[in-house]
């Protein structure tokens, strides 16, 4: 009978996870952010490199770190005028920016340059946009057996390296689980220990942020963020969007329940103007949460007024 070689875990030490951004960007493993195009995920990406570079405060963050050296590919934006711009108005100090020069040959998820980039710069983050594009010859999103291997070589990198690595991916547009959407395979959703999901909001300049999976501490509150090309970026708070609210926001969406509750106030103000309380609490009875109550009220138009003490909403 052979011996197998095996371990025994009163011989491993236990260790607390260490952040990047608390809750939402773990230290040592990989996290993934996804998106529709055109919403401003590489935008976000950017942001969190920028305030490494700079050791700022992230939301929820007690306390900030030394600046660092970051590494940022990009496959879609060039770095001399969408990168870099981008990162001087965010603030960054681009002399701890680092990308891997693909002049010569692709990058990929596993090329080994990436773990030699980490080590010579001493980075503490890495941002890879979008991830499609670093698959490699062969490698497809939908086929379990190929891709998870690449994520696991890759969170092992990250690992020896005690960085954080954020893969930046587009979302799909099939149904299913929300929080599979736009990840090939369940899988790679199993295989990663943080899921982050970045749409729209009400206001054309408004995003919210939504974290859709950790395996390492409860999942963070979803988060406003304002981004603008005149203005820059901005973080506006806390929001009580769900990720299932997130999707049903996206352009071209069926069937929404910001939809669905906009149709509800046109037919229950349809008669004249009703107490506030009231209409909330029927939308409640009827399986609309107040936040979506609230963003439905701003895309119908319903007048707010005041009388006797109490407030009223009509059309």
């Amino acid at each position: 009978m052979p011996t197998v070689d095996t371990i025994n875990l009163a011989d491993v030490q236990s260790r607390k996870t260490q952040w990047l951004w608390n809750r939402y960007i773990p230290m040592g493993t990989v996290t993934v952010l996804l998106g529709d195009g055109g919403l401003g995920k590489s935008f976000l990406s950017l942001a969190i490199a920028a305030a490494v570079t700079k050791g700022l405060l992230l939301p929820g963050n007690s306390a900030g770190a030394k600046p660092a050296n970051v590494i940022v590919q990009n496959a879609e934006n060039a770095l001399p005028t969408v990168v870099k711009p981008r990162l001087e108005l965010l603030g960054a100090d681009c002399s701890k920016v680092h990308c891997i020069n693909e002049n010569e040959s692709r990058l990929t998820l596993t090329d080994e340059r990436i773990e030699a980039a980490i080590i010579q710069h001493k980075a503490r983050f890495v941002v890879i946009d979008p991830v499609q594009s670093y698959l490699g010859m062969g490698i497809s999103m939908n086929r379990a057996e190929s891709i998870r291997l690449v994520f696991t070589k890759l969170e092992q990198v990250a690992e020896r390296c005690k960085c954080a690595v954020l893969l930046v991916g587009h979302l799909n547009k099939s149904g299913g689980k929300a929080q599979y959407r736009g990840l090939g395979s369940v899988d790679i959703f199993n295989s990663v220990p943080s899921v982050l999901y970045l749409g729209k909001s009400d206001d054309d300049d408004t995003r919210v942020l939504v974290h859709g999976k950790s395996n390492l501490d409860e999942t963070g509150p979803s988060l406003e963020i304002k981004l603008s090309k005149r203005d820059g970026f901005e973080w506006l708070g806390e929001s009580d969007m769900t990720l299932e609210e997130l999707l049903a926001n996206r352009p071209g969406a069926r069937g929404s329940r910001l939809e669905e509750a906009g149709e509800f106030l046109r037919d229950i103000l349809a008669e004249g103007r009703m107490p506030a309380t009231e209409i909330e609490a029927i939308a409640a009875d009827s399986g609309i949460t107040l936040r979506t109550l609230e963003r439905a009220k701003k895309s119908v138009g319903v007048n707010v007024t005041r009388a006797n003490g109490h407030w009223h909403w009509s059309l």
